[in-house]
């Protein structure tokens, strides 16, 4: 079988089981190496903000037009914060506060990714262009990802929901695979449905991680809903910021000019994106000119 590496990162959306479903599965391999890379994260971290980038790839299929999904877990544990943001157009960003956290495994071997993100709450904001973002939040149950956006839908949403978020990192610290599902009753379902569901997904012979080193989304679909599935979308989806210099030029005049004066040194002011890290440089003479602007 063929590596799935390198190969084009894509979301499908569908609805199974008479319509009684629908459902989002997604592979992320290279959103999730592109964002190590840009943030130089440890692998425990690197699973983390993957796992997270994948949800918010898959939340991100259910917006429309300029709508945009934020997930953010507020732990207390070593690695900070942990944020991802998603839009209708399969475009992801995300980061972390302390990428180069570095705990041990788990007996098993797994990457310990709960006690990295550790207790706190997981917020959900959706901005759909009203004046203030929707804002749902449950409280942090694992730190694992995939079972506390579970949490989120049936506690937040009122929707019976199974998500399952994977990255495997390979031993040059790289993504090997990841990629997700994400499987929720409509509601006038019958509950039956989603007990079948759930011995499937504990049936796979596999974790999710290691099935897309070899495997595609169509594939695990097929796995889930036999033949009785429709796809209705299938996008390319990516680690994308459109943060640039015009933008972070417009910040720091809105700053003012004191505390343009005080940030800057004799040569300039470094501004980085939390987001993707993208560095950019003001030298000192463009400084003056933006002062002289206010």
């Amino acid at each position: 079988m063929e590596n799935n590496k390198n190969k084009v990162d894509y979301c499908l959306r569908g609805v199974a089981m008479d319509g009684m479903v629908r459902f989002f599965c997604t592979i992320s391999t290279n959103l999730c190496e592109e964002a190590r890379r840009r943030h130089d994260t440890y692998p425990t971290v690197t699973a983390a903000l993957g796992r997270t980038l994948t949800a918010a790839v898959m939340m991100g299929m259910t917006l429309k037009g300029e709508e945009i999904i934020s997930i953010r877990f507020k732990g207390n544990g070593p690695l900070g914060t942990v944020m991802a943001e998603g839009n209708s157009f399969g475009e992801v960003k995300g980061y972390v506060d302390f990428p180069k956290t570095d705990i041990p495994r788990k007996d098993n071997g797994k990457l310990d990714v709960g006690t990295a993100v550790g207790e706190g709450m997981l917020y959900i904001s959706k901005d759909i262009g009203m004046k203030e973002p929707y804002t749902g939040s449950v409280p942090i149950l694992t730190g694992e990802i995939g079972d506390d956006l579970t949490e989120y839908f049936y506690a937040s949403e009122q929707v019976l929901s199974a998500v399952g978020v994977g990255v495997l990192v390979d031993i040059d610290y790289s993504v090997k695979s990841a990629g997700g599902f994400m499987i929720q009753l409509m509601p006038d379902a019958r509950l039956e449905l989603g007990v079948i569901l759930d011995e499937r997904i504990k049936e796979m012979p596999m974790s999710i991680s290691d099935y897309f080193i070899h495997h595609t989304p169509e594939e695990l679909v097929q796995y889930f809903f036999d033949e009785d599935y429709k796809i209705l979308d299938k996008k390319e989806v990516s680690f994308l910021c459109k943060c640039s210099k015009d933008n972070f030029e417009k910040a720091l005049i809105s700053l003012g000019e004191s505390e343009l004066t005080s940030l800057s040194s004799d040569e300039g002011i470094e501004v980085v994106c939390q987001y993707c890290n993208e560095k950019y440089w003001f030298p000192i003479e463009e400084i003056k000119e933006l002062i002289k602007s206010l």
